[in-house]
């Protein structure tokens, strides 16, 4: 797969002015190498009014009538390049261009570069280094060409490449100083060579040329440590640290040396040091401790230490946002739904300015059936947020579990007046809502209406199709619409026994009782122990019109045995039959 959009437009910020104009051109005509100049002074001028493709074409222009005049081919070049991605031979005369006017204006420091990283970028490796050492001798002070030069050469070739490449990165530290770029890509290159001791010695001269920098000293302890020196190592890290007792890097570096040596007593001892620290920066706090948690929040015995390690740190810092935050997203990956309500309440309180906050104190809240909490917490957020369409239509549903369906009814039509018209998902989303109210509310023909908007809007909304197709079975009515809607749900998710029982209840509506039970079947596979009283109701139902009456009266009495105070269920067990 070609990246050629991306060289270009490197390539283009690079440019920073117009070529100067050759001395010599060769054209058919003097007619025609003076049209030629008039294009190609055309097209520049169209260049600086920011029309490209009018630019473009006086190009071509120029460049049909006088085809040996360098200049015009390079700036042609710059054009054909971006449009060469899926054009070989257009890329191919690109670069022969921009390769003619080099080779002729070699002293052209932006037409060098230009050139120097396209081949880079294109793998061109002979000709990229046929570049950079051109303009290196050109430029010898100019050590980002000494650079790239260097880099290019350490990139394959003989021994003798990667030596010179050395030579080259050491030539730039006599001009600038040492530093951790540099000296990382000399080892790179004395590790292709397997030459421990090259590694070793740059790190050394890199922490010798600065004693008293941390990060030189951690990087001397990596180094060591890749290279199976672990006591060496661990003395670096130390100093490090003896240097600046706050440094997140040193700390986390110590850490994860311990880490990897199977060391969990001191990995665990460094942890909680670390995080004890006062004058280590919060957000290095927290990179250390989403580290930890990832190793071993799998490990449900592992939670009292991560819990232990979130008291720690809230003890330092009992303001810090971000930290709750954090502990709130873990307690929720656990699944405690309280604990991580509190921190969010926390986290609330130090900025209420958060609507995703908000939402997901409500959700935790609903998640623990607090109805009244969650509430509270979307009438809290609406005194901030009050055109929020998720807290409306959250706060309808709240509204409906309490059966009051007017006030659903009236916040879920708020949401749609603030959802935008084009977020067709959580439109649908709120139509089928609302047809779940009104059919609550026994107003089933309003509500059949809003299910249809809700597919409307949203072909894929397969729980407004259930539900839909569900109380159509109920209502009796529209049953070949109902087995159209569920037939393409279950097609989607043929293992949902929520699905399954809908389509076993359209069946049965539609006295296929053979087929029905089958489906019935396959929901009480699904459900295995734990059949909800609705699913048992509707197995003894079916079963009973399939000619299974003892089998349905079972199924009855489960059903009873889980929802006691239902009366229609004790009449159908008292009758031994199907009551209408």
């Amino acid at each position: 797969m070609k990246r050629l959009p991306v060289i270009l437009i490197l390539m283009l910020l690079v440019a920073a002015a117009v070529m100067a104009r050759p001395a010599m051109r060769r054209a058919d005509t003097d007619e025609d190498k003076a049209k030629a100049d008039y294009f190609f002074l055309e097209a520049l001028r169209a260049k600086s009014q920011d029309k490209p493709d009018a630019a473009f074409e006086l190009l071509k222009r120029a460049r049909e009538l006088n085809p040996a005049d360098l200049e015009i081919g390079q700036e042609l070049a710059l054009y054909m390049l971006m449009l060469s991605a899926t054009d070989s031979t257009c890329l191919a005369e690109a670069m022969n261009m921009t390769k003619a006017y080099w080779d002729a204006n070699q002293s052209d420091f932006t037409a060098g570069l230009r050139y120097g990283l396209l081949n880079d970028r294109m793998l061109n490796r002979q000709e990229a280094l046929r570049v950079w050492n051109t303009l290196h001798e050109l430029y010898p002070e100019k050590t980002d060409l000494t650079l790239h030069l260097a880099d290019v050469l350490g990139q394959g070739g003989p021994n003798s490449d990667r030596n010179r490449a050395i030579a080259l990165y050491d030539s730039i530290e006599i001009v600038e100083g040492p530093g951790l770029p540099l000296v990382g890509k000399k080892i790179e290159l004395y590790l292709n060579e397997n030459d421990t001791a090259g590694v070793l010695r740059e790190a050394d001269r890199l922490r010798l040329s600065a004693p008293a920098n941390i990060d030189y000293q951690v990087f001397s302890g990596e180094v060591y440590s890749m290279m199976g020196r672990s006591d060496e190592a661990l003395d670096f890290f130390n100093r490090a640290i003896e240097l600046d007792p706050a440094s997140g890097y040193a700390r986390f570096s110590r850490a994860q040396y311990f880490k990897e040596r199977g060391d969990s007593v001191a990995y665990d001892r460094e942890v909680f040091v670390a995080l004890r620290q006062p004058d280590l920066d919060v957000d290095t706090k927290l990179m250390i401790l989403r580290g930890y948690i990832s190793d071993i929040y799998a490990d449900s015995t592992q939670q009292p230490r991560i819990r232990s390690l979130f008291d720690t740190l809230m003890v330092v810092h009992p303001l810090e946002h971000d930290i709750h935050d954090l502990y709130a997203r873990y307690l929720i990956t656990v699944k405690d739904y309280a604990g991580a309500a509190e921190q969010t309440e926390q986290t609330l309180g130090l900025d209420p300015a958060d609507p995703e906050g908000w939402e997901m104190l409500a959700s935790l809240y609903l998640q623990e059936e607090e109805l009244d909490k969650a509430k509270d917490a979307i009438k809290r957020s609406l005194h901030y947020y009050p055109d929020n369409p998720s807290q409306h239509m959250m706060l309808g549903s709240i509204f409906y579990q309490e059966e009051e369906y007017d006030k659903a009814m009236s916040e879920y039509e708020r949401s749609v007046e603030l959802l935008d018209e084009n977020d067709t998902d959580n439109l649908s989303r709120v139509y089928g809502l609302m047809g779940d109210a009104l059919y609550a509310d026994h107003m089933a023909d309003s509500a059949f209406v809003y299910y249809q908007k809700a597919v409307l809007y949203d072909p894929t909304n397969y729980l407004a199709m259930n539900n839909s197709a569900y109380f159509m079975a109920c209502e009796g009515k529209d049953l070949d619409k109902a087995l159209e809607m569920i037939e393409k749900v279950v097609a989607v998710d043929p293992s949902s026994a929520t699905s399954l029982d809908t389509y076993a209840w359209v069946l049965f509506k539609r006295k296929e009782y053979e087929k029905a039970r089958e489906i019935m079947d396959r929901v009480l596979t699904l459900d295995g122990d734990d059949p909800t009283a609705e699913v048992l109701d509707h197995a003894g139902d079916i079963y009973f019109m399939d000619g299974e009456p003892r089998q349905a009266l079972d199924f009855w009495k489960q059903a009873l045995e889980l929802e006691p105070d239902d009366e229609r269920l004790r009449e159908k067990v008292k009758q031994k039959c199907i009551i209408k």
